[in-house]
């Protein structure tokens, strides 16, 4: 694929978590429709302001550089079985044609949703995110947020768009490494899986009977 045709990724990582940065460029070395580069996260004593700070880096580079849109990930994404880049891509368009600001591949949890298609979802409030592209139309709101004093990220991109989207089934899921920069509950691998795995379950009910009442539904 031609470089200038592959999928910008930003995948965020702090220097000293070299365990992590070897996984994040693991789950994009056989994937050529991606363009990876790793960024590394700005410190600070609290990890979320740290991490508001890189985002907001990240999205003023590529409004400088007028791109249409751009995947910000984070260092424990990890693909699941039924990723492709179809299905992405697919996914991308949908999002694009109704609006969407935010379009994840996955979440550890959310609100409400509304299934508009068979492969996406709209939520309305959302959390671990780890695979998520973000379009143009949506750079400027989070330079003029601040993200830097929020405590959960997540919940502030929820806040200032009511246009964000899930793929569904899941194509990012956060795996084996547990999180970084919260409790030590949250660090064991089987609650990351947990939480991932029911956060899914609810979508794959919604889905069922959206099939069951409309099945001819697309």
């Amino acid at each position: 694929m031609n470089e200038r045709n592959k999928v910008i990724v930003k995948a965020i990582n702090l220097e000293q978590s070299t365990d992590r940065r070897t996984h994040i460029i693991n789950q994009f070395c056989d994937k050529p429709e991606f363009s990876l580069c790793v960024v590394d996260a700005k410190v600070n004593e609290r990890d979320a302001i740290g991490l508001g700070k890189t985002i907001i880096q990240i999205v003023n580079e590529e409004f400088m550089k007028g791109s249409d849109f751009f995947i910000l990930c984070e260092d424990e994404h990890t693909f699941t079985e039924e990723y492709s880049f179809e299905l992405l891509f697919e996914c991308i368009n949908q999002a694009k044609a109704v609006g969407a600001d935010l379009l994840a591949g996955g979440y550890s949890w959310f609100g409400n949703a509304v299934q508009i298609s068979k492969n996406l979802f709209w939520v309305d409030k959302f959390n671990g995110m780890k695979f998520t592209v973000i379009f143009q139309k949506f750079y400027q709101p989070i330079l003029d947020t601040n993200l830097r004093e929020n405590i959960t990220i997540e919940l502030s991109l929820s806040n200032i768009t009511e246009h964000k989207f899930v793929i569904y089934p899941y194509i990012s899921i956060q795996k084996g490494l547990g999180y970084s920069d919260v409790t030590l509950k949250n660090t064991k691998e089987e609650y990351v899986d947990e939480i991932y795995r029911d956060s899914m379950a609810r979508l794959k009910i919604l889905n069922k009977v959206k099939k069951f009442y409309f099945p001819n539904f697309k």
